[in-house]
């Protein structure tokens, strides 16, 4: 080969570097990019919200969502205690079964967000869970040896209270072991509504209590008005703050058919004028107090 050839190949081969070189900057910027953006992203679905706490004399029926959480870290004895002390009717929670059959509280499936360490509910003991302290949430400086709830703490505290146990039922598993659920419920003499957005967990529930059940919607369809009336003292709980439940009149065809109607989840006092205009009452709020 030539001179000049070889420098003609070098020249080439130069270029192509240069064009390597110039993908993998691009590439590494954007995975820079992504990665910031995940981490700021998962920063803030981490905090929880300090809301002002407001009042209202409106004839309403107020559920604490996950507690007081406004106020306390959500799910945890002291957001259930502090929506007893403020008089709320009754106080929202979510449950899952760990691995060796305790229901314990909690919204998420991991740990992540609530917990100081990492690890899927469902997959450890009572005992390991319990290795863990909350440390996120509202004034999580005033709660720090705060542990997970479990579901008979969280009746107890409903019964002191004489509070309404509102209890999600989270995902599609471990439903073979809901007379667990019914069964802790009548042990502490608690007063218990169920809600849940697989129609499938509700059925399930139906078969072991008469307790009232809300199906729980985003946007309100004709077909889960047709689902909800399937099911006695079945209600539809939808989100309050969709406009698109309040463009048609779907909220008077759920009335018209006699469903219970609820709201999840409400904020502001405009907010909850515009249901309670529309006859619903029974609100499910962060912060909202009477």
């Amino acid at each position: 080969m030539s001179d000049t050839a070889v420098k003609s190949e070098k020249k080439k081969w130069s270029k192509k570097k240069k064009a390597i070189v110039i993908v993998l900057c691009v590439l590494l910027a954007l995975i820079v990019l992504v990665v910031a953006g995940g981490i700021y992203a998962l920063n803030w679905y981490c905090k929880t919200a300090d809301y002002e706490v407001v009042s209202t004399d409106k004839q309403v029926t107020l559920v604490a969502h996950r507690g007081m959480r406004s106020v306390a870290p959500e799910n945890t004895t002291a957001a259930f205690e502090q929506a007893g002390e403020h008089g709320y009717w009754g106080a929202e929670c979510d449950i899952y079964r760990t691995a060796d059959g305790v229901w314990i509280v909690s919204h998420d499936t991991h740990t992540y967000r609530m917990m100081d360490k990492s690890a899927f509910v469902e997959k450890k003991t009572y005992d390991e869970l319990m290795e863990m302290t909350v440390d996120n949430g509202s004034n999580i400086q005033d709660y720090p040896d705060l542990k997970f709830c479990s579901l008979e703490e969280y009746l107890q505290i409903c019964v002191k209270y004489n509070m309404t146990a509102v209890i999600e039922l989270k995902g599609e598993n471990n439903t073979e072991y809901y007379n667990e659920v019914v069964d802790l419920v009548n042990q502490y003499n608690a007063k218990a509504v169920y809600i849940s957005f697989h129609f499938e967990n509700l059925q399930k529930i139906r078969a072991l209590t008469d307790d009232q059940v809300y199906y729980l919607v985003k946007e309100i369809t004709d077909e889960d008005i047709e689902l909800a009336k399937s099911l006695e003292n079945c209600g539809i709980d939808f989100d309050g703050n969709r406009d698109e439940n309040f463009e048609t009149d779907i909220i008077s065809k759920c009335q018209d058919e006699g469903l219970a109607m609820g709201a999840w989840t409400i904020n502001t006092l405009e907010s909850m004028d515009r249901l309670v205009d529309n006859g619903v009452t029974l609100i499910t709020t962060d912060c909202i107090t009477k």
